[in-house]
């Protein structure tokens, strides 16, 4: 990380603002206002809503080492911001999950440290799984520790594929057997649209990394601070065609920027044949698919008759798959803790990352575990033939080689990069402008927020 970077410049260049007004923000702001954390009580802030935010809560409450605590924080952005807040309060939690998307905001704040230092020394580091643990490494060290993390996978109606004369056990693997896929299903009347995904920077970060394509310079942020986006390239215009193709004939629905629930609601709905989704989405979805929606906002049980799921690795652009990016969060753990605290805080990380805990929040959440020795115990004991579905992400983790490509974008002004990537996006396959129009926007803007927040963290 830069050296010149100062904890109030690193803040006033991320942009990003809480509702009590982020100290500091662009240097207009006033002290945000934060809740004291409780010296006395081990502290971990999370973002995780739900049957999974429930889970995480009961493990660390029967956490042992320590009077301990989990809190929930909203989004990833939400909680992103909380901490910022938190910094400049002088109140940071002891724990914080943070979506691997800001790793470098965090980073430069300096107001974290390795999570690798505080980890006993029997922790088995080296039995997490390579392609999870490479991310979060920085300099060699595992500076946060993974866990809720996953990868996009793709999830298909069968009996919509039936239904359109196509092989229900031979979902499509390559962007033009997506598009060869949807076509047959709409054209055959089984569903209204052939495939969905939310408009996230995610879905092409994975697209760029199975085709071995780097979407930032300097080896996607990971040598150093980006300058650029690889934007205006042959690849990116064939994606981004195939994109705006897929709108403009009526094969993709298009859910809206970051519109999760949407795109799920619409396939369990059964309107769409194929949806890109995280692996975390495997339990809803597996429960949607059998008609059961209880845990579904905005849908109603009349809208959804059931149908036999289906899951594949997701579609690669090029025949050769590279590997996935990473998804999910990691967790970080502060600065400004006594040796005590550091010991406790290091056993609760080694608690969340055991082999048990590793099987319980899998099972639980959808999210992989991260222990070798955890994927092993669910092998032996027939789980992932018993559950395929489940399955599906790991064949696809195994598989991927670690590559700068596969490395996900390590960015200082994330929000705002993937803003930009999103929202240009919507106005390429809207029809706004051309795909080459729309590309060379994108790289301009990503480009003046890089420098932006180089001038502004370094000052």
């Amino acid at each position: 990380m830069p050296v010149n970077h100062s904890r109030r410049n690193v803040l006033k260049a991320t942009g990003a603002v809480t509702a009590a007004g982020l100290a500091g923000c662009m240097g207009n702001g006033e002290d945000a206002d934060v809740d004291e954390v409780d010296d006395e009580v081990l502290t971990a802030w999370h973002a995780m809503g739900g049957g999974s935010g429930e889970l995480l809560d009961d493990m660390v409450e029967r956490f042992e080492g320590a009077d301990s605590e989990s809190e929930y924080q909203g989004s990833y952005e939400d909680i992103l911001n909380s901490l910022f807040g938190a910094i400049e309060a002088d109140q940071i939690p002891d724990v914080v999950m943070i979506d691997g998307l800001h790793n470098q905001q965090v980073l430069d704040t300096e107001a974290m440290q390795s999570a690798e230092s505080l980890l006993p020394d029997d922790y088995p580091t080296d039995d997490l799984v390579d392609t999870v643990q490479d991310f979060f490494r920085v300099d060699g060290e595992l500076f946060s520790m993974p866990f809720n993390n996953s990868n996009a996978i793709l999830y298909y109606n069968k009996d919509a594929y039936e239904e359109a004369g196509l092989d229900p056990d031979q979902p499509p693997e390559t962007l033009e057997e997506v598009r060869e896929h949807s076509e047959a299903l709409v054209d055959s009347g089984a569903v209204n649209y052939g495939i969905t995904w939310p408009n996230h920077v995610w879905f092409v970060e994975t697209w760029y990394s199975l085709a071995d394509e780097l979407i930032l310079d300097n080896e996607n942020g990971h040598d150093g601070a980006p300058t650029t986006m690889h934007a205006e390239t042959d690849f990116a215009e064939d994606l981004w065609s195939w994109w705006r193709d897929l709108y403009e004939d009526d094969l993709y629905l298009n859910p809206g920027i970051e519109a999760w629930d949407e795109a799920r609601n619409a396939f369990l709905a059964g309107e769409v044949g194929i949806k890109l989704d995280s692996t975390a989405a495997v339990e809803s979805t597996v429960s949607g698919a059998e008609g059961d929606i209880e845990d579904e906002e905005d849908l109603d049980e009349d809208d959804v008759d059931g149908f036999e799921l289906g899951t594949g690795l997701y579609p690669s652009p090029t025949e050769d798959r590279t590997g996935v990016v990473i998804g999910g969060a990691s967790l970080f753990v502060s600065g400004n803790m006594d040796d005590q605290r550091e010991e406790e805080v290091g056993d609760l990380l080694a608690y969340l990352g055991s082999v048990e805990n590793q099987i319980e929040w899998h099972q639980g959440s959808g999210y992989y575990p991260i222990r070798g020795e955890s994927i092993d115990e669910l092998e032996d004991e027939g789980w992932f033939e018993d559950e395929p579905h489940y399955a599906t992400a790991f064949e696809q983790l195994l598989e991927s080689e670690t590559t700068p490509a596969t490395r996900r974008m390590l960015v200082g002004p994330a929000r705002e990069v993937q803003l930009t990537i999103q929202e240009e996006s919507q106005q390429i396959f809207s029809g706004g402008v051309s795909v080459e129009e729309g590309l060379a926007n994108m790289k301009e803007d990503v480009e003046e927020e890089l420098d932006r927040y180089s001038r502004v963290a370094g000052e």
